[in-house]
């Protein structure tokens, strides 16, 4: 009997290792419109990558904590001239590769130093047009698999600007303290 429990453990265990193992194997950047339906439920909130996930809540009580993150605007610039987060940097970010990305890890090295944070204790959120762009889904997969980030100082704010947009729209008391947490491009939109 004790060697059937032996036998059972030993491939429970065994298993769950395998499965810890793949997981960052399985973390790969996407085509537009392709994130994994499963990732974009609110329950899930920790990407393959290890990297964390924000939806519109978490990324407000940050802006509203003052928090020393980096946000990172992965939108093409003319989204960005729009209107986006507030003191966000405008990293451009596509998947690895491409011809128009800004973002690169030399970039980013440089926007935590220009924002004085350390890299070792940096906090980046990446961002888009909404939980289903790929941009900042991608540059959050790069920033931990390509660029050495540690996975817990990765978040992908899922629901991106358009959705922090519409928050601020809809509610009364984050209308009235708008610029804490959108540029000023976006609070002209109010």
């Amino acid at each position: 009997m004790s060697n059937i429990l032996f036998k059972s453990m030993y491939l429970s265990v065994l298993t769950l290792f395998c499965l810890c193992l793949s997981a960052p194997l399985m973390a790969q950047e996407v085509d537009k419109g392709k994130i994994p339906e499963d990732q974009l439920a609110k329950s899930y909130k920790k990407l393959a990558c290890g990297a964390n996930i924000w939806d519109v809540d978490e990324a407000v009580t940050k802006l509203q904590e003052g928090e020393n993150i980096l946000w990172v605007d992965t939108r093409p610039e003319s989204f960005f001239k729009k209107g986006t987060v507030q003191d966000a940097v405008l990293l451009i970010y596509n998947k690895k590769g491409m011809p128009e990305n800004t973002l690169t890890q030399e970039s980013l090295d440089k926007a935590l130093a220009d924002k004085g944070i350390a890299k070792d204790k940096a906090t980046i959120a990446f961002f888009c047009q909404g939980p289903k762009c790929h941009r900042s889904y991608n540059a959050s997969f790069a920033a931990v698999t390509d660029w050495g980030y540690a996975p817990e100082q990765i978040v992908w704010f899922r629901e991106g600007y358009p959705f922090l947009f519409k928050k601020i729209q809809s509610d009364a008391k984050l209308k009235r303290k708008a610029k804490r947490y959108i540029s000023e491009d976006g609070v002209k939109q109010l």
